[in-house]
């Protein structure tokens, strides 16, 4: 085709039901670009033309730095800006789950751009949200690509036009029965691919994914676990009312997990004194220390334990003000 001449094709990056998709060179430009093309078999297909279509208007309707750019779409073909750097789905394999640390701080990028989405004055609706498309590029920035299931939300229609979404990453709701996606569907695929991203669970694994409701995970806090669970509630009206309340709850995870440490680091510190200061002295004197113990510590040991009580809610008064001075 005569418009497919302005690009030469690079290499495949991936395929889809309807398309396939190339990284590519823009002759005119010298820019790389991707560049998506229906398959032979599919490109007189109506259905198929008009899920490219929705995707281009969707994306043209976008203006984020993480989403990339519509350049031209045509009947058959659609060309948008690309964005280099590894999906989620490749540094998994690669390298395996990610820490709860990590993962809170790709959490917070994500949320960042599906606010974004949601918030727009017609709302777009995600629907495939999974580490496939997700892109983590060389400067540890949060990218999302691929909108070929997205559609723009309008209040008051009584289902979607077309049921797309990932096996495993899909909310309920994805499969036609429960009315028209909004929201809180793109809060259920956030919620399993941070479940996958730091458990490694087969999300298709109905076994595992009970286990982890009513057990959690060795490596992860309680405060993120509980995040997770509500994420992927199967009822939308048990899941977080928006991403702003998950944006919430993740910092408020952040400032929970580093008190968590400081306070143990102290606790150890203080413990490892005391040892040391009770083996010191029992060294150098153990006969008085033994005779210490046994005659004054009936009336001794409870001044002590409140000296250390009061020091304790000391520390933790300190420590709170310093994490929050830090977040702020």
């Amino acid at each position: 085709m005569e418009e497919l001449k302005r690009y030469r094709i690079i290499r495949k990056i991936g395929e889809g039901g309807t398309s396939i998709a190339y990284m590519a060179k823009d002759l005119r430009t010298g820019k790389k670009v991707t560049l998506k093309v229906l398959k032979a078999d599919k490109q007189r297909s109506q259905k198929a033309r008009k899920n490219m279509e929705n995707e281009a208007a969707v994306l043209k309707s976008l203006k984020h730095p993480r989403i990339q750019k519509l350049i031209e779409h045509r009947d058959d073909h659609m060309v948008t800006e690309y964005i280099s750097g590894s999906s989620l789905a490749e540094k998994l394999k690669r390298n395996g789950v990610y820490s709860e640390k990590e993962a809170v701080g790709i959490a917070l990028e994500l949320i960042g751009i599906l606010k974004y989405l949601h918030g727009l004055k017609e709302p777009v609706i995600y629907r495939d949200l999974k580490p496939a498309n997700i892109i983590i590029g060389k400067d540890g920035k949060v990218s999302l690509i691929d909108f070929g299931a997205a559609r723009f939300y309008r209040k008051g229609e009584k289902s979607d036009t077309s049921y797309l979404g990932t096996v495993g990453f899909a909310a309920p709701e994805q499969y036609g029965t429960l009315g028209q996606t909004d929201p809180k569907t793109d809060i259920y695929c956030f919620g399993m691919t941070l479940l996958q991203m730091t458990t490694g669970i087969d999300i298709k694994d109905e076994a595992a994914l009970e286990n982890f409701k009513l057990n959690g995970f060795p490596t992860l806090s309680e405060a993120f676990t509980k995040i997770i669970n509500k994420c992927i509630k199967p009822g939308r009206d048990d899941r977080f009312r928006s991403c702003a309340e998950i944006e919430k709850a993740l910092s408020e995870s952040i400032v929970k997990r580093k008190r968590s440490g400081i306070t143990r680091y102290i606790r150890l510190g203080v413990a490892a004194a005391i040892l040391a200061a009770v083996l010191s002295g029992t060294i150098l004197y153990s006969k008085p220390v033994i005779n210490y113990i046994s005659c004054d510590a009936e009336t001794r040991m409870p001044a002590f334990r409140g000296r250390l009580y009061v020091a304790k809610e000391r520390i933790t008064e300190f420590i709170n003000k310093e994490i929050l001075k830090e977040e702020r």
